[in-house]
């Protein structure tokens, strides 16, 4: 593999490309739980987007598409809560609790300052966390105004900063999950977690890292260090050893891609061959997904001249991408009318995008079925 194959590899990596992911723990799940148990976490502030994202790596002869999806997370095999960054993510419930074992104390020592300033103190968080059972015990899964309101009594004050980080921090210390769906809307419930999770998989931290370090570089690859580190938000010290140990047990193998160490799955360069000719296809991204987000140098994707022109501002706010020879080539958006092109696409300066591939595109596409 070269420095020009990384892209389309990790397309094939991430299932976008290719058959799609099944389970890396061989546990029996839906085949949009395997996508998310594959990917390990699967950024979700814009849920929408995020489903979409799990939707199109279903596979062609996955035709329930975002329902699929909705389904999964009904059924209690995914949850959304803040796993790591500080930011939402999709992941497994099974692994939630080792998932947050690992990213939840550091996150909130990470968040005291800004508890501080809105005036959340332990106590009133321990008394959030007595509230917060309390209610969901006695009526069930909440809406999040629902939740807010069961938190009244604490007086903590309507500001976003006082209800944000009362939340946020019950699920951190995984009290609290969101699931299930909303009917009819793009948004979920809050459950407790010992009830929505009964047979959680226990792993301690040092097995628990080496196993997410397993599936994102099984997922990602080819990833270095630095990407995993980023994604995870973990020290680099700590994701190098059990990324080593995952290469000293045969299950990932190391490369130098150009003049970059590189850690992919033993099997990829083969799977490059096979299916490498259908990455260069076009492809439409919702703007969070893991191929743009999931890595600290994303340049094999998306050229750095380009970023502005998905996250304009820098306020983290990623627009979808068209991907066309694995490459991203400018971002796309519904189009408003009911007749002509479905698809809006703006091009990146010097770039070109085949418009009858864009609409071929968005014909079996999650976001337009």
């Amino acid at each position: 593999m070269d420095t020009h194959q990384v892209s389309a590899a990790r397309l094939i990596s991430q299932g976008l490309v290719g058959p799609p992911p099944v389970s890396p723990t061989g546990t029996k799940l839906s085949p949009a739980g395997s996508v998310v148990e594959h990917l390990g976490c699967v950024q979700a502030q814009n849920l929408p987007g995020a489903l979409a994202s799990i939707a199109l790596r279903l596979g062609a002869d996955e035709t329930a598409g975002i329902a699929a999806v909705r389904a999964a997370i009904d059924s209690g095999e995914i949850v959304r809560t803040w796993t790591q960054r500080g930011t939402i993510h999709l992941t497994t419930a099974k692994d939630i609790g080792w998932i947050l074992g690992l990213t939840g104390a550091r996150t909130m020592k990470s968040t005291a300052k800004r508890r501080e300033h809105f005036g959340i103190t332990d106590d009133m968080l321990d008394s959030a966390a007595q509230l917060a059972t309390t209610a969901l015990r006695q009526r069930g899964a909440l809406t999040r105004e629902e939740l807010l309101d069961a938190f009244a009594p604490l007086g903590a004050g309507d500001e976003y900063g006082h209800s944000r980080h009362l939340i946020t921090s019950l699920a951190l210390n995984n009290l609290i999950v969101q699931a299930p769906m909303i009917a009819g809307k793009d948004d979920m419930k809050y459950v407790l977690t010992a009830d929505w999770v009964p047979l959680p998989t226990e792993l301690d931290a040092e097995a628990g890292l080496r196993e997410w370090m397993r599936r994102y570089v099984l997922s990602h690859g080819p990833v270095t260090i630095d990407d995993a580190a980023r994604w995870t938000g973990l020290p680099k010290t700590a994701i190098r050893r059990a990324v080593q140990d995952c290469v000293d047990s045969g299950e990932i193998m190391s490369a130098k891609i150009g003049e970059i160490d590189c850690f992919h799955a033993s099997d990829l360069d083969d799977r490059l061959s096979e299916w490498g000719s259908d990455a260069a296809k076009t492809l439409l991204v919702p703007g969070f997904d893991e191929i743009i987000l999931g890595y600290k140098d994303r340049s094999a994707t998306l050229d750095p001249d380009h970023e502005k022109s998905v996250v304009p501002g820098g306020n983290g706010m990623f627009k979808n991408t068209v991907i066309s020879g694995s490459r991203a080539r400018g971002t796309w958006k519904r189009s408003p009318r009911k007749t002509g092109p479905r698809v809006i696409v703006e091009a990146f300066p010097g770039q070109t995008v085949d418009s009858d591939a864009v609409e071929a595109a968005a014909t079996d596409h999650p976001a337009f079925t």
